[in-house]
């Protein structure tokens, strides 16, 4: 771009045609103006001399006139013949300055003539130069350019950079952590291993060891930081010319980038903010030789060192995640087996009517005391672990996935040594059985004919409590009739204001009483159905919990058999519990149910915000590398 003067015109060629025709356009107009005054002045010199001439005339007529009057005069009438003289002597004078007028006129006309043909007329350029005038400065600025005004036109804009004290150091960290990340280890050695800090993440695991490649990358990106924030200061003004201000429009639309073999005279004084410009330069200078080393644009750079950064740091935890979460699910695999060893397991299909017994089983005295049968199982429906199916196989070759536990301990020598010793004091056990069943039973005959008359008191005091609301109700209504009455009667009396008005009519309010009656039994009859609810409610907790009072435990049931029960209905909510135990299911679901767990570790919701942060996505997009490029 050559830059231009007039907006009109398209390029200097243009505007050099433009001057040449203004300035022929001016020497013509100059020309024609300077003859045509020359000419009017002529012809104003050229009519004075005809008056002039028309002047001499008129006193040669006087003075021949008043002459020859007066020669007459002065022979015939002495007196008069002098003042006939002095007529002669006047057109004497007119005659002399007509000719004075008249010469004057003739020498005006020749210099004017003279002066007419002395009117410059050969004008001509024989040369035009393009002399450049310095209007703005273009200084770098974050790979970018911004101008600084020179003509004073523009006010001072405010500039804050940052310059990094050790660029060579920084450079060195740069390029080890890239090399860093290029490769990961299968498994992380652990010389150097550092522990970090994570209170803010979980009050249960306050410290975690991060190991040697882990540890190697964090501490690159602490050393890349901390030298990044290690840096000097600048601030600055400068009249920066803004994009889309009047002046910017300006000098993309009339100045010049490129001068050629232009001579370029700067007339306005820069010395205010050559310094300045300078500190940009040194800026630039030190981006282009960081690029240089990163052989590549420093932003791309920094982004795509972040890229890889998050892609290391993700992946890496990922694995770490999956490889400790399978470690940790075959250990517990493992881990099952072994509690398993100690158990003899059994097909819950070929002992399903046995099972299913203990799992109803209630263990009341007063119904197992006869017909009790401990519970056992066969031995030939127990399962042997095929460790290559993973499945447990019985001696039909039925498989299944969760056979039915019984510790060996329990089976073989508990639950026996449990039987002999109960069978052993059977008939005093029975005697206090059976003094237990005759005492609750009596208290439980006092309780219900208690309840019973609780019940039918209750009863008595609500209906007699509707039929006293009712008559109320009726007295009430009766009591509103006589008032409107009486309120009707006074009203009509201070209208008329006579005692005519003072008779009280009564009204027939059979229909608003029937009404109110409707209205207020369905009232009294819903208070009714809700206490006669509340009553049934009350009357089946109280039977509730006669039935859990009449129970009586049947202690050699419980003791031998209650755990079975336990592990055969531990099936039946297995879908309740919670994630934590639902891992152990593949223990048991015995064990699933009613293992004693430790309290959950104390995890921040910011750590499952973190941990959930798409470090691919926000390198790629929302990771903006202009708060590192501000930092030179």
């Amino acid at each position: 771009m050559q830059g231009k003067i007039f907006a009109e015109s398209m390029n200097l060629y243009q505007d050099e045609a433009r001057i040449l025709f203004d300035y022929y356009k001016k020497a013509a107009e100059k020309i024609v103006k300077e003859e045509m005054d020359l000419e009017k002045s002529i012809e104003t010199a050229r009519s004075d001399m005809t008056l002039a001439e028309k002047n001499k005339k008129k006193g040669v007529i006087i003075t021949v006139v008043f002459g020859v009057a007066g020669l007459i005069g002065g022979i015939l009438f002495f007196p008069y013949g002098f003042v006939l003289a002095l007529g002669c002597i006047k057109g004497i004078l007119v005659i002399h300055k007509s000719n004075t007028a008249r010469e004057e006129n003739a020498s005006k006309i020749v210099a004017f003539e003279e002066a007419h043909r002395d009117i410059r007329r050969n004008y001509r350029v024989k040369k035009m130069g393009v002399v450049y005038v310095p209007v703005a400065t273009t200084v770098p600025f974050e790979s970018k350019s911004f101008m600084v005004d020179h003509t004073g036109q523009v006010g001072e804009t405010e500039f804050k950079m940052s310059k990094v004290r050790k660029p060579a150091e920084l450079l060195e960290s740069l390029n080890s952590l890239e090399n860093s990340i290029k490769e990961a280890p299968a498994v992380e050695t652990a010389s150097t291993p550092e522990e970090v800090d994570t209170s803010d993440y979980s009050t249960s695991i306050q410290h975690i060891k991060v190991y040697d490649y882990m540890g190697n990358i964090d501490r690159q990106v602490r050393n890349i930081r901390y030298l990044l924030h290690d840096s000097d200061s600048i601030s600055l003004s400068l009249p920066a010319i803004l994009p889309e201000s009047e002046a910017s429009a300006f000098v993309k639309e009339f100045a010049a980038t490129d001068t050629g073999d232009k001579p370029v005279v700067p007339v306005f004084n820069t010395d205010g903010f050559k310094e300045k410009i300078d500190a940009f330069y040194s800026l630039h200078v030190m981006k282009k030789s960081f690029e240089q080393s990163a052989n590549e644009n420093q932003t791309a750079y920094f982004k795509r060192l972040i890229g890889r950064l998050a892609e290391s740091v993700q992946i890496l935890s990922k694995a770490k995640m999956n490889g400790a979460n399978r470690i940790i699910d075959y250990a517990g695999g493992i881990f099952s087996m072994v509690l398993k060893a100690s158990f003899n397991q059994y097909s819950p299909f070929l002992e399903a009517e046995e099972i299913e017994r203990i799992r109803s089983a209630s263990f009341d005295y007063q119904d197992s005391v006869d017909a009790y049968t401990p519970f056992s199982l066969k031995s030939s429906s127990r399962v042997k672990y095929d460790m290559f199916s993973t499945a447990w196989i019985a001696e039909d070759q039925s498989r299944t996935s969760m056979p039915f536990g019984m510790h060996q301990i329990q089976e073989e020598v508990l639950a026996p040594v449990i039987q002999n010793l109960m069978a052993e004091n059977r008939i005093e056990r029975l005697k206090i059985y059976n003094g237990i069943k005759d005492q609750k039973i009596d208290y439980l005959n006092q309780w219900h004919r208690d309840t019973e008359d609780f019940y039918g008191r209750n009863r008595a005091e609500a209906a007699d409590l509707i039929n006293r609301m009712r008559e109320t109700y009726a007295d009430y209504i009766r009591s509103l009739n006589t008032y409107k009455a009486l309120q009707e009667t006074q009203m009509a009396m201070s209208k008329t204001h006579s005692l005519d008005s003072a008779e009280t009519q009564l009204e027939n309010k059979d229909a608003e009483i029937i009404a109110g009656f409707e209205l207020q039994a369905q009232q009294f009859n819903q208070k009714q159905e809700e206490f006669s609810e509340f009553m049934l409610r009350l009357k089946d907790n109280i039977d509730e919990k006669a039935a859990q009072f009449g129970y009586i435990p049947y202690y050699e049931a419980t003791l031998r058999d209650k755990e079975y029960r336990d592990i055969a209905q531990s099936t039946d909510h297995l879908h309740e519990l919670d994630p934590r135990r639902k891992k152990l299911i593949a223990i048991s679901p015995y064990v699933a149910q009613h293992a004693k767990l430790p309290p959950p570790p104390q995890v921040e919701q910011r750590m499952y915000d973190d941990f959930g942060i798409d470090l691919l996505r926000e390198a790629a997009g929302d990771a903006d590398p202009a708060s590192l490029e501000g930092n030179q």
